[in-house]
């Protein structure tokens, strides 16, 4: 006897049981329960496992080859108590013409079984067949040919069970199908119909048809609606509609992709992706089914690769935060889980089922949440322009006469500014003219008297060496403020910042300079009108700087018997005063405004050498690092007032 497969109710306990375990395998025969009845030179079978194609089988130690024809034949034991009872078997859709037989009773055909490609032909229809045995044991033989594909023999799981219980499971799996592929219908309908209304939305079209196609190829991989689709279309127009279901899917997905995340993917790999997906398509069309199926392996390996590139476009949008990329990347990351499932499952490496429907309609679903949204914001947004176009409208009057007064400010406001910029202009002329010859004038005298002297035309006296001392002491200061002002301007100057009392600090400053002012015939004094001792953060040796070119302007303008005051207050609680003020010659108004700009020196040159005109530029930029203020008030004839604000700590 041989081999069989016990079917107990505790198998059954969840309705149906599998026929999977090892069966009986006559290569190249098709016998029928009678040959077996009577022995007719039977061969001696193969045991192998079931369900598996049968190219995985060997014989002789070589594997069989997918086309041919065969009969595999199975005793179930049934239990005793179950004998004459009434049983079903459901015949999943295997792809090879099948017929079946029931205790020597033909139950089932699926195509025509044949021992040639003529004389056969394919089917590939699932059925539910009762029967009635006398005797708990039950012998099912099955003829399988296949001449047409690349997957032969039982390659499915046959089940067995209660009618009624057989029933309810092939109806709930039926129907959990059918949801799934009238929901993408529904959906790809909805979205074509969109891109019909708005031909600029081109994601609607590509997602319509990613729908479209999905929807195709999973009804096609349920075998109970591929019952019904055979009615409507031939064997191998549905096998090629199932692989174009796939292809063009992919193809139409990677436009959706790129429409959504044009900035993230690579426009030559998208081209690489439509391009073979194209190809591949027209190679499917134009072929037997027998060699585009044996292109599977190959197929799976290109829709790996396309849709490692499609995660690696949704996790660079994830990354670069584009709209929708959180669901998009959740989405397709599940999407991609049950491709490598589906490839997995239909190479017989894992015994689970056909997933990638479920995620395609889940990702699909998450696409149309996330498009739904999109519109919502987009209608959101066109009724707050709306809104705000019907405001804009009934104060269109106000705003026009609003934005002619600013546009006659802004005009006035550029009219000033180039005029000031006309003035620094000029005045950076007068700066580089008055540079050249402040420079040049020492410079002649120094080598009019080095010559003079080396030529025995004027003797080596004291005086003479002084006068060249002090030309030379002039450049070297006009050189000083010049890399001053280049460095400030290059931020390349470097301060010292330190706690400082302001009190202590001004002291030594009026002490220090107190003898060179006063030998000049001119009065300096100290003012201290600070409570106590007051301290802010300062760069002493700048500071100073600043403080210093401030008291040389004043002697420049202040004439014999004038004098000169150095004056420290307490502005505010948070502000120190340091002030110098002078009754020279005073500044008129004009140069009052553009005194601290930068190559601008005043009208009145003063008594001697004036300065390059850098002094009080520097000196403001020295301030504004300190974070305080400098300023002057002044009215020709009658002195001047330069004051520093400085911040208290």
């Amino acid at each position: 006897m041989g081999p069989s497969i016990k079917v107990s109710g505790e198998q059954r306990a969840t309705g149906v049981s599998t026929l999977n375990g090892e069966w009986e395998f006559y290569w190249e025969k098709l016998y029928t329960p009678i040959d077996f009845e009577k022995n007719n030179g039977l061969i001696v079978p193969k045991k192998v496992n079931v369900p598996q194609t049968w190219s995985q089988y060997e014989i002789g130690g070589k594997k069989l080859p997918k086309v041919g024809y065969a009969t595999y034949r199975l005793v179930i034991d049934l239990p005793l108590e179950e004998a004459g009872s009434i049983k079903a078997l459901l015949i999943p859709g295997l792809s090879s013409a099948h017929t079946l037989w029931i205790n020597d009773e033909v139950k089932w055909k699926s195509g025509k079984v044949g021992k040639s490609k003529d004389s056969s032909k394919p089917g590939n229809s699932l059925k539910i067949v009762q029967f009635q045995s006398e005797s708990n044991q039950v012998e099912i033989v099955i003829q399988v040919s296949n001449f047409q594909q690349r997957k032969a023999g039982i390659t499915e799981a046959i089940l067995i069970g209660d009618p009624e219980e057989v029933y309810q499971y092939h109806e709930k799996k039926l129907l959990t199908r059918a949801i799934i592929v009238i929901s993408l219908i529904v959906m790809g309908f909805y979205h074509i119909t969109l891109f019909a209304n708005r031909r600029k939305e081109r994601s609607q079209i590509f997602f319509g048809l990613v729908c479209i196609f999905v929807a195709m190829r999973s009804a096609l991989l349920e075998a109970g609606l591929v019952t019904y689709i055979y009615s409507v279309l031939s064997w191998e127009a549905a096998s090629k509609l199932e692989y174009l279901g796939a292809s063009l899917g992919v193809l139409f997905f990677t436009l959706f992709t790129y429409t959504q995340y044009a900035k993230d993917m690579n426009q030559k790999y998208r081209n690489i992706i439509i391009m073979t997906m194209g190809l591949y398509s027209v190679f499917v069309m134009v072929t037997p089914v027998i060699i585009f199926t044996n292109t599977m392996l190959f197929f799976q390996i290109l829709i790996i690769l396309s849709f490692l590139y499609l995660l690696f476009v949704y996790i660079k949008a994830f990354i670069h935060r584009r709209e929708g990329s959180i669901g998009n990347i959740l989405a397709i990351s599940f999407l991609f889980f049950t491709v490598i499932n589906d490839i997995l499952f239909y190479n017989n490496v894992v015994k689970t089922t056909e997933l990638a429907s479920v995620g395609l309609f889940f990702y699909l679903f998450t696409q149309s949440v996330i498009i739904s949204k999109k519109f919502s914001l987009s209608f959101i947004r066109i009724e707050k322009l709306s809104e705000e176009l019907t405001r804009l409208n009934t104060t269109l009057e106000q705003q026009v006469h609003n934005r002619t007064i600013a546009l006659q400010l802004t005009n006035k406001e550029l009219h000033e500014t180039n005029e000031k910029l006309n003035e620094a202009h000029q005045s950076r002329s007068r700066w580089i003219h008055n540079i050249s010859h402040e420079i040049a004038t020492p410079l002649t005298s120094i080598r009019a008297y080095t010559k003079a002297i080396l030529d025995g035309i004027i003797e080596s006296d004291k005086k003479y060496i002084q006068l060249l001392y002090d030309q030379s002491l002039y450049i070297s200061r006009m050189l000083n403020d010049l890399r001053d002002m280049t460095e400030i301007e290059n931020k390349e100057i470097k301060f010292n910042m330190e706690r400082v009392n302001i009190k202590e600090f001004c002291i030594h400053i009026f002490e220090k300079y107190k003898w060179d002012i006063e030998k000049q015939g001119i009065l300096f004094t100290y003012e201290d009108f600070l409570p106590g001792p007051v301290f802010s953060i300062i760069d002493s040796m700048r500071m100073e700087q600043v403080i210093v070119n401030l008291l040389t302007n004043a002697q420049r303008f202040v004439d014999h018997g004038g004098s000169i005051t150095l004056e420290v207050s307490k502005e505010n609680e948070k502000n120190v005063k340091i002030a110098i003020r002078d009754n020279g010659s005073g500044i008129n108004e004009k140069d009052i405004k553009v005194i601290f700009e930068r190559f601008y020196r005043g009208s009145d040159q003063g008594k001697s050498h004036s300065g390059s005109g850098l002094g009080l530029a520097i000196s403001k930029e020295i301030i504004h690092y300190h974070n305080g203020m400098i300023a002057v008030e002044s009215e020709e004839g009658k002195g001047s007032y330069f004051y520093i604000m400085l911040p208290i700590i």
